[in-house]
């Protein structure tokens, strides 16, 4: 390990500065320019691809990128995101231009439009020192726009000092006709949305007949008990305010024949013992191969589904666990939020509703349980409680997904999961699932090209996560990859950015940025696998991130996670490499003051790697800790990092005055530069 002996001055924050945005280079200082025009010329309708999470290394001053999400684009709006600058450290704020004229600010348009934003700023009011890292919207919902028209849209960055920056390319964007709607409650379908009367039926009907090109199945004020329903190409569900549909507590309106394996079965199948795949029960809400996702062909994106969108600002409940005894928490801006009773296999049977009714009826009919590939000979409840509980929505086999602003409440088990798609954006959503036992926000796996931005999570596991396959097997399917998550507001919850530990085909190529995490109990960012998993994730670029109030760890990554019985064929060992974290303020690890409770036992940076865990497993390297400031935070522990970078890194405040720094004699050829403290004599055992 080698400690710079001359260290610059810091930059943390980068204040008044800026950074490149491609992994791995240093920071550059901002070069002044004039404003200037938008070039010349226009792109109709440029749908976002790759591009913004793959960025290439410059000195640009205007907004890069600026794209719409796949199927964002309605008869009466349209989502505007951009990249920000390659040097943006003084810009503040974003102002768009539609048909050359300003319509707004993009601050001022996340307050109207964003759940996320109402935190951020309650955030940024507690910030009274100005300690966090600065946040910034770049994202512009337009509205009011009429059907079939089109319209040129432009963005200047704000500069602290009032300027604007040279302006993006301009783009057109033409809204769709307008769209065909079948209403659930018409004489035609005649749900009910009393709350009782399972609706199932009608709501199917209305989505099955729902065929004209962009047709729209409306959902209107009510509560609709409903059982698994099932989506198609070219349509939208508009959950209305108020609306809410409630997913029935009864095993057989789930029913196992039209679910799915979470994973591809290989042909040849595979003559390990060891190997078995479980046929799930479907979601509340489901695109699903016909063969139920067996074939790898099957589920490839647009296999199965194009243009599927979900919109509007109903309640999307699955009905899955019992609340607390006291049912609801005021949260820190002031709003109520449900709790649910933290649980598990042992006590489902008391704390659950579908979930203990779907564990219940696998437990007393285990011939019922039909699709197993290499079956066992008897069930463990800890295999029938992970693979026969319903999550809310499920995904698989779809180009161009879009979600927006509903609500996603109780999942049995996990929230929204896209799986095998490409194109994806989830938009200004709810998602409510604290203390869910597996209650995930978004599950991606084996998907590419997705985008999250201005969402508020309060989950009972990880907000965002990451799979991409176990094991042998596992490693010849797709990665999870190209996914952009910015502008969100993360609470409570396990990891923030959250991979793994199924990381067979490799996560890789995510871009996290301008995201606040408060309370989140189990990392911030989050990467965890096994010795034996295969793949693993690289390519991550983590940074303009304000995290407070920390559960345990800022930054975990390991390889020594407990997996449970999966059924999966060992490989190689996973590993992670190639991490940028840039520009990240953490305060607060296990603060008494933060509810959380106080403990030396939590690493600020937690990496479990290398050989101290066991012959095979995998050294962890290329990591970049550049511009990260602490505060009330605890040592980290650091095991089997290799050749990576800490620069700028500062530690305010460590629990006990103890020296932040510990790392084992496998953490070899890591350099050290305007840190403090300094390391003492390295490696530190």
């Amino acid at each position: 390990m080698q400690v710079a002996r001359t260290p610059r001055k810091p930059n943390h924050r980068l204040a008044g500065a800026a950074a490149t945005v491609l992994i791995g280079l240093t920071s550059l200082t901002a070069i002044a320019a004039p404003s200037s025009a938008a070039p010349p010329g226009s792109q109709d309708s440029p749908a976002c691809s790759s591009s913004s999470t793959r960025l290439e290394a410059g000195t640009a001053q205007a907004p890069q990128n600026l794209c719409v999400p796949a199927a964002a684009t309605d008869d009466t709006s349209t989502l505007l995101v951009w990249n920000k600058p390659d040097v943006y450290g003084d810009v503040v704020d974003y102002r768009v231009y539609q048909n050359g004229a300003p319509i707004g600010t993009a601050e001022e348009n996340a307050r109207q439009f964003s759940p996320a934003q109402e935190y951020v700023d309650a955030f940024r009011a507690r910030d009274t020192d100005g300690f966090h890292a600065k946040t910034v919207a770049h994202n512009f919902t337009v509205t009011g726009l009429s059907p079939r028209t089109k319209h040129t849209f432009s963005v200047t960055g704000i500069r602290a000092d009032g300027s604007e920056t040279p302006a993006s390319g301009t783009i057109t964007v033409t809204t769709t006709p307008k769209r065909h709607t079948n209403v659930v409650t018409a004489p035609a379908y005649k749900a009910k949305g009393d709350g009782t009367t399972l609706d199932t039926a009608a709501i199917q009907k209305a989505i099955d007949t729902c065929r004209t090109p962009g047709c729209t199945v409306v959902v209107p004020q009510g509560t609709f008990r409903t059982g698994a329903l099932f989506l198609h190409s070219n349509m939208t569900v508009e959950l209305q305010e108020g609306a809410r549909l409630l997913g029935s507590d009864q095993p057989e309106d789930y029913p196992l024949e039209k679910g799915y394996y979470l994973y591809p079965v290989p042909e040849p199948l595979p003559t390990e013992a060891e190997y078995r795949n479980y046929l799930r029960p479907p979601s509340l809400l489901n695109v699903l191969p016909g063969d139920n996702g067996r074939s790898k062909e099957g589920r490839e994106p647009g296999a199965v589904a194009s243009n599927v969108r979900i919109t509007g600002k109903g309640v999307v409940d699955g009905n899955g666990w019992k609340r607390t005894s006291t049912g609801t928490v005021t949260d820190e801006a002031g709003n109520e939020l449900p709790q649910y009773v933290a649980s598990s296999a042992g006590k489902v049977l008391e704390d659950g509703l579908l979930a203990a009714n779907q564990f219940r009826n696998a437990k007393a009919n285990p011939d019922a349980l039909t699709g197993i590939v290499n079956r066992p000979d008897t069930f463990e409840d800890s295999v029938l409680y992970g693979q026969y509980r319903s999550s809310l929505m499920t995904f698989m086999g779809v180009d161009n997904l879009y979600l927006e602003g509903v609500t996603a409440d109780n999942p049995a088990f996990h929230g929204v999961m896209i799986v095998d798609s490409e194109n994806t954006t989830v938009n200004g959503m709810r998602h409510t699932t604290y203390n869910t036992n597996n209650g995930d926000g978004l599950e991606f796996g084996g998907t590419s090209n997705g985008i999250v931005l201005n969402n508020f999570f309060d989950t009972g596991d990880d907000q965002v996560n990451f799979a991409a396959g176990q094991g042998k097997y596992g490693a010849q399917g797709r990665p999870s990859e190209d996914v952009w998550i910015f502008n969100n507001y993360m609470r409570m919850g396990h990891g923030g950015i959250a991979v793994g530990s199924n990381t067979a085909a490799w996560v890789q190529r995510v871009l996290a940025e301008d995201n606040v995490m408060y309370k989140v109990e189990t990392g911030g960012l989050r990467m965890k696998s096994t010795s034996d998993m295969a793949g693993g994730g690289r390519n991550f670029l983590f940074r303009d991130t304000a995290m407070a109030c920390m559960g345990s760890s800022a930054f975990i990554m390991t390889l020594s996670y407990n997996q449970s019985p999966s059924g999966y064929v060992a490989a190689d060992s996973a590993t992670f490499k190639d991490v940028v974290v840039r520009n990240v303020s953490v305060d607060g690890n296990n603060s008494p003051s933060c509810g959380m409770a106080v403990s030396d036992s939590k690493p600020v940076i937690d990496i479990q790697a290398g050989p101290a865990l066991g012959e095979g497993t995998a050294t962890l390297s290329n990591f970049t800790f550049q511009d990260v400031v602490f505060r009330n935070v605890n040592p980290a522990n650091i095991k089997g990092l290799t050749n990576s970078v800490f620069d700028g890194v500062t530690f305010q405040s460590v629990r006990n005055n103890a020296n932040p720094w510990r790392f084992d004699q496998y953490s070899t050829g890591n350099s050290f530069a305007d840190v403090s403290p300094a390391p003492a004599a390295l490696p530190a055992g």
